[in-house]
């Protein structure tokens, strides 16, 4: 009987069997797959009462409204902002956009507006989310953006409150920097901004902080970081309701 026997083929004076090559081959594009395999993606984390703003450099946990976090290359954890409007000041900066990666936003529709939760399980993609511009609620600075997971619960916020309906896309700094808790009046700077801005009903709900409250806040922006987590410089009326909104 006629033995098989396997064809080798001699390289650097040992045989290498043939047969052998598409298994090794295998293994070799299989570890190549591997090593170009792109990162895991970044989830939110929950924020803490010391966790400070990126840009204002206040507590986040010190105001009212929804919050920011977006992973950047060259960090361990997340930069956490105190507002959206803060959290799109950053993210559009030409300087940062190339070191950009996750980007989170919370939820409006799973916070209460003036004590907003601190769980990372609230928010949402910031990319695919929906936003509220020249609404009349105040976030931690002032005016900022409605942020939501849905569109339909983006537009029952615009029914209830008043505002524009914005995609992630349609953000520009000039848009973060004219921002205001209503909608630009003909002849205004920001006016040309605006596309299709619905006014506030009668029946909404006033900004959570007057012209006079603002001020307190910007006050507050001096004080001793400590004092604006325990709520010590906030106004009344970012202290207390129970509406989410």
């Amino acid at each position: 009987m006629k033995r098989h026997v396997p064809h080798r083929h001699r390289e650097g004076g040992r045989f290498i069997t043939l047969e052998w090559l598409p298994a090794v081959w295998l293994v070799l594009l299989l570890a190549a797959c591997s090593g170009s395999r792109a990162p895991p993606r970044q989830a939110a984390v929950d924020i803490h009462k010391d966790d400070v703003c990126a840009v204002c450099g206040m507590y986040v946990s010190a105001g009212p409204g929804p919050r920011g976090e977006a992973w950047v290359h060259g960090y361990k954890t997340p930069l956490k902002f105190g507002s959206t409007r803060d959290f799109f000041a950053y993210v559009l900066e030409p300087e940062n956009k190339a070191r950009l990666q996750q980007l989170l936003v919370q939820d409006s529709a799973q916070i209460n507006w003036r004590h907003p939760s601190n769980e990372a399980r609230t928010f949402v993609d910031a990319r695919t989310a929906w936003y509220v511009a020249w609404q009349p609620m105040s976030g931690l600075m002032g005016a900022t953006f409605a942020s939501f997971a849905t569109r339909t619960d983006a537009e029952a916020f615009v029914h209830a409150h008043g505002g524009e309906l914005l995609r992630f896309s349609d953000m520009t700094p000039e848009l973060v920097s004219l921002l205001g808790f209503e909608c630009p009046h003909p002849g205004s700077p920001a006016f040309a901004l605006v596309k299709a801005c619905a006014a506030a009903p009668r029946s909404a709900m006033p900004p959570a902080a007057t012209p006079g409250e603002h001020a307190e806040v910007l006050q507050a922006r001096r004080s001793v970081p400590g004092e604006m987590g325990q709520g010590k410089h906030m106004p009344p009326s970012m202290l207390s309701g129970k509406n989410p909104y």
